[in-house]
């Protein structure tokens, strides 16, 4: 049995609205395929359709044709095993319904935990999940996060951790010296008032209130009408001290944080768990300031400065702004350092995602 062949299949979202655990599917496809381990994929999103009837009717077709699909392969061969990404919230009952598909044909799921919300507050579909998933692995972005699983649910698989540093490629470094004259904060994100849009503007008024010339440079699609006009009364106040871009990749990405002399991430999202865009920020040698929230003190490290979240995030960003105009350089080194040291950590862990993937033992 050791030297028969294993399909590797991937369940979850890969199309549809660019966020991070579209990312992260898209990037362990490609690492795998870069492997030769040719995984197989079911994408349950729902497409670029706003919640409503026909999202939901969606989601239910390739949830039920993903149900078909492991029902027929239990009759095929090679074996396959499965990596399912959860959803956070009411989307679980799609993910219960393929976990029952799976338990019933006897084949080899691991849960990859992409949510805070049912980690930090009992959630009824997650313990109908557990009670159909046997002793199936766990994979978690943080280790206080799965921690906490744990010790909630108590499931019978054993505990997988991989950091979000494994999913960023490296921003190039530029070597640059920022002789603008003045400071440029970042803020890259779905531009929500949760994600905290409203918090990256006040920290660049309180900052331009102390004298300090800033300007501010926002990325990310705008996704409700609150945000948009908060952003429109922002643009009039600061006129070319803010400027706003749509959604950022690839060499996008890098070039817009290749600009920056701070990132801001006062994100008080309720499914937050690390974010990509820290260890992004990170590796392009960005010191980022951020709440923190949910588990992202974990990526942030010594690569910048965490704010609690009962504290105003405008005055506290900008007080150790202002203690160190000197120190950014070195600030830079460190959040660059920080990034390294993750990616390497995170190396090793993605092995024993694959070498499970492939039909080998956690």
């Amino acid at each position: 049995m050791g030297d028969e062949r294993v399909l590797p299949v991937l369940i979850g979202p890969f199309s549809g609205p660019v966020h991070g655990v579209s990312i992260i599917n898209n990037a362990l496809h490609a690492l795998m395929v870069q492997r030769g381990l040719r995984p197989a994929i079911m994408d349950l999103s729902p497409g670029s359709r706003s919640r409503g009837p026909i999202y939901h009717v969606v989601r239910t077709a390739r949830a039920a044709w993903g149900v078909f699909r492991i029902l027929g392969a239990a009759l095929t061969r090679p074996r396959r095993r499965y990596v399912m990404h959860l959803d956070g919230g009411s989307g679980l009952v799609y993910n219960i319904a393929l976990a029952v598909a799976l338990r019933v044909t006897g084949q080899a799921v691991l849960f990859y935990h992409h949510s805070s919300r049912y980690v930090l507050a009992n959630s009824a579909l997650m313990r109908i999940l557990l009670r159909f998933a046997g002793a199936a692995p766990q994979l978690f972005c943080s280790g206080k996060m799965a921690a906490l699983f744990f010790e909630r649910y108590r499931p019978r698989g054993q505990a997988l951790l991989i950091n979000n540093a494994a999913w960023v490629t490296p921003a190039p470094e530029t070597g640059r010296q920022h002789d603008r004259g003045h400071l440029r904060l970042g803020f890259l994100s779905v531009l929500t008032l949760e994600k905290g849009v409203g918090r990256a503007i006040e920290t660049l008024r309180t900052l331009r209130g102390r004298g300090v010339p800033a300007e501010l440079a926002l990325a990310g699609p705008v996704r409700d009408s609150a945000a948009r006009r908060l952003i429109d009364q922002a643009q009039s106040e600061f006129g070319s001290a803010l400027f706003v871009r749509g959604l950022v990749q690839g060499s996008d990405r890098d070039v817009f944080l290749a600009g920056l002399d701070y990132f801001l991430f006062p994100s008080l999202y309720p499914h937050e768990t690390q974010s990509l865009v820290v260890p992004e920020a990170l590796s392009a040698g960005v010191p980022v300031i951020a709440y923190d929230h949910r588990f992202v003190g974990e990526v942030v490290g010594r690569g910048g400065l965490l704010i609690p979240p009962v504290e105003d995030f405008a005055i506290q960003a900008v007080d150790w702004i202002a203690s160190g105009p000197g120190l950014l350089a070195e600030r830079r080194k460190q959040a660059r350092a920080h990034f390294e040291s993750m990616r390497k950590e995170a190396s090793g862990q993605i092995e024993d995602l694959l070498a499970w993937m492939g039909g080998g033992q956690l």
